[in-house]
């Protein structure tokens, strides 16, 4: 008989892929050291002709400290009607942002709260009125009166439907959701107001 080698009692806890014992660690390491939780995430976009644009993500700074990701994360973005479509729009890359979010957030949530995951899935669709974009103020119909209009450019609404499957009940699993989108960074810079100072140099 073949006998198994014990678990050290502090073995790290990993679950849904979520290093548990790093989580735990972290959340007190940064109530004691609060300085630490600053962190600060760059993106560098170059421009590449008409709506075109590439977007590279590398550096970072948090836990007091610079870091470089694994590898530097290139990203596209084009318009499928003013351009050539090479890539999602803008929007639909924060559409995206949400979703990942999100996500991540359930994962987590899930494992500190010693839930088993199998799938999480999730649509997310945002609702736009292009004219705001466009600049356009007037409404120009055929035979009637010019109507002066006023539409936001962003999103008019944002839905998000999630599908979960794991050991816990609906209910259970429905409040790992609650609880994520209370922490979503993602989803506090979309409801709240975050300061955003764009500036031009020479």
């Amino acid at each position: 008989m073949t006998e198994t080698a014990p678990i050290a009692q502090d073995a790290p806890v990993v679950r849904n892929g979520v290093p548990v014992t790093k989580l735990f660690a972290t959340r007190e390491k940064l109530t004691t050291q609060p300085e630490l939780a600053q962190f600060r995430f760059t993106a560098r976009n170059s421009w590449i002709g008409g709506t075109a644009s590439q977007t590279s993500i590398h550096e970072w700074y948090g836990v007091g400290t610079d870091h470089l990701h694994v590898e530097e994360f290139t990203f596209s973005a084009d318009h499928p009607t003013l351009g050539n479509g090479h890539g999602p729009t803008p929007q639909e890359s924060v559409l995206h942002a949400l979703a990942a979010c999100l996500t991540a957030g359930i994962a987590t949530v899930a494992a500190a709260r010693k839930i088993q995951l199998t799938s999480v899935t999730s649509i997310v669709t945002g609702e736009i009125d292009v004219r705001g974009a466009l600049a356009i103020r007037e409404e120009r119909r055929p035979d009637q009166p010019v109507v002066p209009v006023s539409v936001r450019p962003g999103f008019q609404k944002v839905t998000v439907a999630f599908e979960i499957d794991g050991d816990a009940d609906a209910e259970s699993l429905e409040a790992l959701v609650e609880s994520s989108r209370a922490t979503s960074a993602v989803y506090d810079m979309l409801t709240g107001i975050t300061p955003v100072e764009i500036t031009v140099g020479a």
